[in-house]
């Protein structure tokens, strides 16, 4: 269960398995997209964000602009929105003495060379969150979201559930309390969550990422095919 929270910006969260107050770090498309996507569903939520004193576009205006460092202090998860490689390294070395004990929610994918299709990646090399975890050895990190795209996170709490399929949401994680903070901010966002083993299996989750931006593809880039995971 969270305790009360009086940190700068988040509310007492009354629901017992989610975060008292979540932090998305990175307010592009995916971030802003996770933002107007918490708040439908009445999720506590903070933006992290470089120029904090000026109002990001894609911020909705109901949510709390703080730096990243004031941002991520003040939460109990941690979204990092930011693309991969040198600017996720970059922020994870910003960010780790207040990231030690939270838990971190890494989404990316490897960087798109073309305008449909991620960089191929081999089957053995590790994940963006793997990487990040090297970094931050104090954190719990986890690896989820990274199938999903900003068209998809718009249609959370905007379209009849009679005419939506709820996408699975497979989330890798080594610990189990954040393995079960996570897959509750999930469900809470309006997916299904899905607990797909150890961080290790994060490159697999890439790996499925570019095989769904290779049928979206081909399905006219309509941004919204996504996976669903059928279980006994």
């Amino acid at each position: 269960m969270s305790e009360p929270d009086s940190r700068p910006g988040c509310a007492v969260s009354a629901a017992l398995p989610l975060p008292a107050c979540t932090a998305v770090v990175g307010c592009g498309r995916i971030g802003s997209a996770l933002l107007r996507a918490a708040l439908r569903q009445g999720l506590e939520v903070l933006a992290g964000v470089r120029e904090h004193r000026r109002r990001r576009p894609g911020v909705p205006p109901e949510v709390v602009q703080l730096a990243p460092g004031k941002a991520a202090a003040a939460a109990e998860l941690v979204v990092l929105a930011v693309p991969p490689g040198e600017p996720l390294r970059q922020l994870a070395e910003q960010l780790e003495p207040v990231l030690a004990g939270k838990v971190v929610l890494e989404l990316s994918n490897p960087v798109m060379p073309r305008g449909d299709m991620p960089a191929p990646r081999g089957p053995w090399g590790p994940s963006e969150a793997e990487l990040l975890a090297r970094r931050l050895p104090r954190t719990r990190v986890a690896k989820a979201l990274n199938t999903v795209s900003a068209k998809a996170l718009g249609r959370l709490g905007s379209v009849p559930s009679a005419e939506w399929r709820r996408p699975s949401v497979p989330v890798a994680v080594d610990d189990p309390s954040a393995q079960r903070l996570v897959c509750a901010w999930v469900e809470a966002l309006g997916f299904e969550a899905v607990p797909a083993g150890p961080l290790t299996h994060a490159r697999w989750l890439e790996h499925l990422a570019q095989l769904l931006c290779h049928i979206d593809a081909q399905s006219g880039r309509t941004g919204l095919v996504g996976c669903r995971i059928l279980r006994p």
